[in-house]
Formats: C-alpha cells, sequence, structure tokens
C-alpha cells in the first residue's frame, strides 16, 4: 500500500479537479505522461469515478477510524501531543501487475541470496575482504560487527531470515533499493492490516483483480524460524521477543505472535541454564 505523509482528515481540502493533481517529474503509478489510464488501474479508476469526494473522506476515516479501534498503531517518541498514532494509509492501494512483480521478486531474492553469502564470508573465511573488494577496516571496524560470531555454524547459512528491502519508484519507472534492513525489520503486520483494509473499502474491485495473497506469511514465517533449528530439535519452540509495550513496534510484536500462535516475551522471561534456554510461564 503507497503511504503518505498526511491523512485526509488532516489535509487541507483540495477541490476534485485535474488542475489539483500534480505529480510533477515523478511517477505517476495510475496515469502515463499522456494522462491515459494505465490498464492495471483501469477497474479501480472507473471505481473511484463513481465516488464524489465526500464519499472518499468518509471510506479514508473510516479507515483510520477502523485502525484505532484495533489497536493498529506505532508509537512516537518525544511526541508533544500523543504517543500512539495510526500508520498513514492511503486509501487507494499501489497495483503492481504479475510480470513486473515476477523481475522484483527475482530481484529481492538475488539480493537476499547474495547479503546471506556476505555474511557468510565476513565471518567466515573472508575472502572478500583480502581480495580487497570491500575494504577490510569499514567490516572490521563497523560498530555491529560481532567477532564472537567467527566461524560460528549457522544452519542454511541463513544469517538474515527476514530482510526488509526500501523500494522506491525512479522518474523513468524502474525501482530502485534505498537499504536493506537486516536486523529484525518491522512493518509486516501493518502490510497485512493494510491488505484487509484494502478488501473492505473496494471488496468487489479487490475481488475482481485476482490479487495474489498475503495472509501465509505467518505461516510461512514459523515455518522458516523452526527451519533454523531442525539440525537440533525436529519441533522447536519459537517465541516472539520484544522489549515491552513501551516499544513502538510492540502491536507488531503482540500480532505476530498471535498469528503464528507462539509466545510473546519479554527478557525477563527467559532464563539460561546449563546451555539451554528456558521460558519463565505462569506455571
Amino acid at each position: 500500500m503507497a503511504g503518505m505523509t498526511q491523512t485526509l482528515a488532516e489535509a487541507p481540502p483540495l477541490p476534485m479537479t485535474e488542475a489539483a493533481y500534480l505529480p510533477g517529474v515523478a511517477y505517476d503509478e495510475m496515469f502515463t505522461a499522456e494522462g491515459d489510464v494505465r490498464p492495471h488501474y483501469d477497474p479501480l479508476h472507473a471505481r473511484m469515478s463513481t465516488l464524489g469526494a465526500e464519499e472518499l473522506a468518509g471510506r479514508q476515516r473510516t479507515l483510520e477510524r477502523s485502525f484505532l479501534l484495533q489497536g493498529i498503531t506505532f508509537t512516537v517518541y518525544g511526541a508533544e501531543n500523543t504517543t500512539e498514532r495510526i500508520i498513514p494509509t492511503d486509501l487507494f492501494p499501489r497495483i503492481i501487475p504479475a510480470a513486473e512483480w515476477a523481475r522484483i521478486e527475482a530481484g529481492l531474492t538475488q539480493r537476499l541470496r547474495a547479503l546471506n553469502l556476505f555474511l557468510d564470508d565476513i565471518y567466515g573465511d573472508q575472502q572478500i575482504l583480502m581480495d580487497g573488494v570491500v575494504p577490510r577496516e569499514l567490516v572490521l571496524g563497523a560498530p555491529s560487527y560481532r567477532r564472537e560470531m567467527q566461524h560460528l555454524y549457522v544452519p542454511h547459512k541463513a544469517y538474515a531470515n527476514v530482510c526488509g528491502s526500501d523500494l522506491i519508484r525512479c522518474q523513468d519507472g524502474q525501482f530502485a533499493v534505498l537499504e536493506d534492513n537486516l536486523r529484525v525489520p518491522s512493518g509486516v503486520s501493518y502490510m497485512l492490516a493494510n491488505r484487509d483494509a484494502a478488501k473492505r473499502t473496494f471488496p468487489g474491485t479487490y475481488r475482481a483483480a485476482g490479487v495474489r495473497p498475503v495472509e501465509r506469511y505467518p505461516d510461512l514465517l514459523l515455518a522458516t524460524l523452526k527451519s533454523m533449528t531442525a539440525d537440533w530439535r525436529s519441533n522447536p519452540q519459537v517465541v516472539v521477543l520484544t522489549p515491552g509495550v513501551y516499544n513502538s513496534a510492540y502491536y507488531e510484536h503482540a500480532y505476530l505472535a498471535r498469528l503464528m500462535g507462539v509466545p510473546l516475551v519479554e527478557g525477563r522471561d527467559l532464563v539460561v541454564h546449563e546451555n539451554m534456554v528456558y521460558m519463565r510461564t505462569t506455571t
């Protein structure tokens, strides 16, 4: 789903005319440079054309209220007015055609494989450093580099099990990666919530579009985490570790734990005894 900096309820009203729509040099997801609707946006554009400005604004407010009532919020540290806010969400989904998505998926898969190979090398033989491809001091001098991890066995050589790659659309329509977040990236719960919102906001259009499902994400995440201990235990205990209710991503921690059917724990709930991690429970 495309994000926006202000909700319709907060933004100053604009006249619903073509003159008010000025994307500038940015790539327009719905319209071509000549002003024609892109083919994959035809059904959504047709549905939008039947709704007035007040109806669209009302649907936006309903969407935001449903997020607030469900607790789909994030914490803003240092905010003057409130610390709990909803994720700014665009009423209209971003539509990516299947052929374009296949290219993105293949590229991100290749990228994550390369990142894991890089991590495996710098914590292993460090061939990339010896060959001078990457400056040695840039890696070994990084605050996040962990020497304790050198030559440590990692199942499947999967150092990064979840990756959050930030994608942007360039002016020519091509996608580019801004950065890769490998250290427990957050945000997938909001994507799942946004998909549910899209189903409710434009149900008929959604059903007719043949959108690929995302509901299996929690099951796939659980299977991935379990596979990381397959060498030691066939059915391992998986937990979601959270700093607590005051963490900005606590909603996501609780959401994923519930969908995966695993305990949500804090550091104080865990104890190590004879190289085994135990979880404290109410019993």
